[in-house]
């Protein structure tokens, strides 16, 4: 459960509602119940495991295009709000429902927890994926030594529990551009006999001919690095 002030108006995010509380003599409380398909969790938790990419930018605030859908209704123009006034549309949820969806749209993270995953409960499940994926397979010599009996682990969090304070505190590895997300600007070499000799040639090598002869080294040597030359 996450709790919001937004103006005058508290909120309270759970799963599969969102409460509002209206000031006034006496106060008014507006329920917005919401829907979302019973395998929604399960493909959310997948989905994030697959991709640590998309991950972390949500712990950054940025929302996949493909959790949308699968959050909340709250967003549709046809949401249901009931208030403890009695009326219907009455401008007490009208206005916890503008609330909501601008709160929604400030804090993406908000949306996994009218799924039932807050924070600390997405990277539980997908560090929990993650582990499950890179255990040894039945049979194997590392299987083997895993189930062997072992002393008793001393009390306190578990590694998932661990992991999952440190990336929400931000005291994980925090992944840089993509790949394909990288540009590199390579410009074609210039003409043999545009190249020059860098630095003072003259000076090193006083009564020399030094870059003249450096100017006829580099173009000879361009000129047999063209494809064909032999």
């Amino acid at each position: 459960m996450e709790q919001r002030q937004a103006g005058e108006i508290a909120l309270c995010f759970s799963e599969g509602e969102i409460k509002g509380s209206v000031p006034g003599e006496p106060p008014l409380e507006a329920a917005i119940p919401l829907r979302h398909d019973a395998g929604a969790k399960e493909e959310v938790l997948a989905r994030f495991a697959a991709d640590p990419q998309a991950l972390y930018g949500l712990l950054q605030g940025k929302l996949p295009e493909w959790l949308a859908p699968l959050s909340s209704s709250v967003m549709d123009e046809e949401a249901v709000v009931g208030c403890s006034c009695g009326g219907t549309a009455c401008s007490h949820a009208a206005a916890v429902l503008a609330a909501a969806r601008e709160q929604l749209a400030a804090e993406p993270l908000l949306r996994l927890v009218l799924l039932g995953l807050p924070r600390e409960a997405l990277l539980a499940g997908v560090f929990a994926a993650w582990a499950q994926a890179s255990a040894p397979a039945a049979g194997s010599e590392a299987a083997g030594s895993v189930a062997a009996p072992k002393e008793k682990a001393p009390a306190g969090p578990s590694p998932g529990e661990w992991l999952a304070e440190a990336a929400g505190e931000g005291r994980l590895h925090r992944p840089g551009q993509l790949l394909a997300e990288v540009e590199v600007g390579v410009k074609p070499p210039p003409p043999p006999e545009a190249l020059r000799p860098a630095g003072d040639w003259a000076g090193l090598l006083p009564g020399a001919r030094a870059e003249e002869a450096l100017a006829l080294v580099l173009r000879h040597a361009a000129e047999r690095r063209r494809p064909g030359a032999r």
